[in-house]
């Protein structure tokens, strides 16, 4: 009975103090619930140095366009393809933003409204394990600039070169691997309200390091370099000409938008921080698009200044790190040392930022709300970056084609949910949300449906996407074959999933209407819109946040004693 006593104290110990001020059935604590005025700091410029540093200022960004050119367009068509579809993003991000902004949700919660109670663990699951990508694939490029940091400062550092993991890495990479991801660690015990010092830092640092290096490298070379002229003979990849270039041009804009549907997809998880709706509004229509295409030219440049510099280089060095490291291997004196020492620096600040800021927050709100009793934003974050071993980037990331088929695959099923997403927010409910309900966890819901499912989601999304998946596994089993017709639909992929999975989300409703669907409070319960002295709760009114969590300890503490007097009786 001890033993039994023991395991319950346990976790009892373990469980998250439980916001207890609400009448609601779903267990929620601070991280959960409708964000109050007091925890949303973030304005304009919040999310212009968000954006720059989750982006487009970080290694992602910089291969943007360099990537693009394996599908066998020049430059200036994957420039081009680039800004039409990063201008795109950005109205989707601020459409994909707007329940946050306006009802200071998290993403999942919306998924709730949409999918249903207990529905909404379907496209839970599929965002977390995106999560676990992105949190493996942005450590690794950490590791890999943290790997040129080293080695500028420590040149026997690159001395580790015994291979691992038949011969996709050295000891020197997954030493530097799992170091960035302890210098993450301490990094993930700031709250998200308190970034905004930190995105400055970085964004700025990057910033100035992306156009030094771009000034360095046309010095050097004399322009542009040689891939400008000659794409072909400097890479390597045969142009696409006639219908070939159409469809190219198709699956570097689709590419694109995969590269960044994630951030698209949960827009909410950041936008539930800002002051008011508008605030993310101007950022993003500006900097999404402006900030990729900055730095994704900058990188193409970079790159062909490099294959002119570097001719005895097997292959183009499309991602900084490598950039910097032949820099470092080539340019042999202490300037360009220390000048690398630098570079390599600001992107790791970069790589923070995408990491901790973006990926980890996100995956422990996802979490967080998921798991309310057990799991924090921060919980959540350590829990995901753990996950980042057995992602295996090493793996992921070999070669810029395998980048983006893995990238591209997202579209697949993200374009289909955010069809359905916009159609159920913006056309039937018209931006409406009925927030107490959000946190019902039963058929009192309004989100209830059919047994917590909203079965029209489900079948919405399934009909979408089973058109795509034979172009998604033509991707995986003859990445260069052509399935006429299923091909095709696959590089049209995030359009057609978007357009048929919101058409068939209507027709379903119109057919079997929903009840309610524009319904909300009638007083602003979670005080989410004004800082209000008191919340009407279950049992009890409290002043603020630090007299619920009191309260909270001390009802624990409470149930502690019972359960040892009971044990001690028995």
């Amino acid at each position: 009975m001890s033993q039994t006593s023991l395991k319950q104290r346990i976790m009892r110990r373990l469980e998250v103090n439980r916001d207890i001020d609400t009448d609601v059935g779903a267990y929620i604590n601070k991280d959960t619930r409708p964000l109050p005025p007091s925890r949303r700091p973030y304005g304009p410029w919040e999310f212009v140095g968000l954006w720059m540093v989750t982006g487009s200022f970080n290694v992602g960004g910089w291969t943007t366009g360099s990537s693009v050119i394996s599908l066998g367009l020049n430059v200036w068509q994957s420039m081009l393809a680039i800004i039409i579809a990063h201008t795109f993003v950005g109205f989707v991000c601020i459409a994909g933003g707007h329940p946050g902004a306006k009802w200071h949700i998290g993403f999942p919660f919306w998924m709730k409204q949409v999918w249903g109670v207990w529905g909404y663990l379907f496209p839970m699951a599929i965002r977390v394990f995106l999560s676990f990508v992105w949190t493996a694939t942005n450590t690794w490029y950490g590791g890999q600039c943290l790997k040129v940091f080293f080695t500028a400062l420590w040149p026997s550092f690159a001395d580790l070169d015994t291979e691992l993991a038949g011969g996709s890495m050295h000891v020197s990479d997954f030493v530097a691997f799992f170091l960035f991801i302890v210098s993450c660690l301490p990094l993930m015990l700031m709250s998200p309200e308190k970034y905004k010092r930190p995105f400055l830092i970085a964004s700025t640092t990057v910033a100035t390091t992306v156009f030094v290096l771009l000034i360095w490298a046309m010095v050097r070379a004399g322009g542009g370099g040689a891939l400008l002229s000659d794409v072909s003979g400097v890479s390597g990849v045969k142009p696409a000409k006639g219908s070939k270039l159409g469809w190219a041009f198709v699956a570097a804009v689709t590419a694109n938008i995969g590269g960044i549907a994630t951030h698209m997809f949960s827009q909410s998880d950041y936008t539930r921080y800002a002051r008011k709706p508008g605030d993310q509004v101007l950022a993003q229509l500006v900097m999404v698009p402006l900030g990729t295409i900055i730095v994704a030219c900058i990188g193409i440049v970079c790159t062909s200044c490099a294959a002119q510099l570097y001719p005895e280089t097997s292959k183009l060095l499309w991602q900084p790190y490598a950039f910097l490291s032949t820099i470092l291997k080539y340019e042999n004196n202490s300037g360009a040392r220390a000048g690398v020492a630098f570079a390599s620096l600001a992107f790791v600040f970069s790589q923070y930022g995408i990491v901790v800021a973006s990926n980890l927050v996100v995956a422990g709100i996802d979490l967080a709300a998921l798991l309310p009793r057990w799991f924090t934003i921060r919980r959540g974050a350590y829990f995901t970056i753990g996950f980042a071993f057995i992602m295996q980037p090493w793996q992921l990331l070999s070669t810029a084609t395998n980048f983006l088929t893995v990238v591209g695959s997202f579209n697949v099923f993200l374009g289909p949910f955010m069809g359905i997403m916009f159609a159920d927010y913006f056309l039937l409910r018209k931006r409406t949300m009925k927030l107490t309900d959000l946190f019902e966890e039963s058929s009192k819901s309004i989100y209830w449906y059919w047994r917590g499912w909203n079965w029209r989601a489900a079948i919405a999304w399934l009909s979408s996407v089973w058109c795509l998946l034979p172009g998604l596994i033509q991707r995986g089993v003859a990445p260069k074959a052509i399935w006429p017709g299923w091909t095709h639909l696959y590089w049209l992929a995030w359009f057609l999933g978007c357009f048929i999975s919101g058409a068939i989300y209507m027709c379903l409703e119109l057919i079997w209407p929903i009840a309610n669907k524009t319904t909300v409070d009638e007083e602003d319960y979670f005080g989410t819109f004004s800082e209000i002295p008191r919340l009407t709760g279950m049992a009890t009114t409290l002043e603020n946040d630090s007299s619920i969590e009191e309260l909270s300890h001390s009802k624990k503490a409470e149930e502690e004693k019972t359960a040892e007097g009971a044990s001690m009786e028995v």
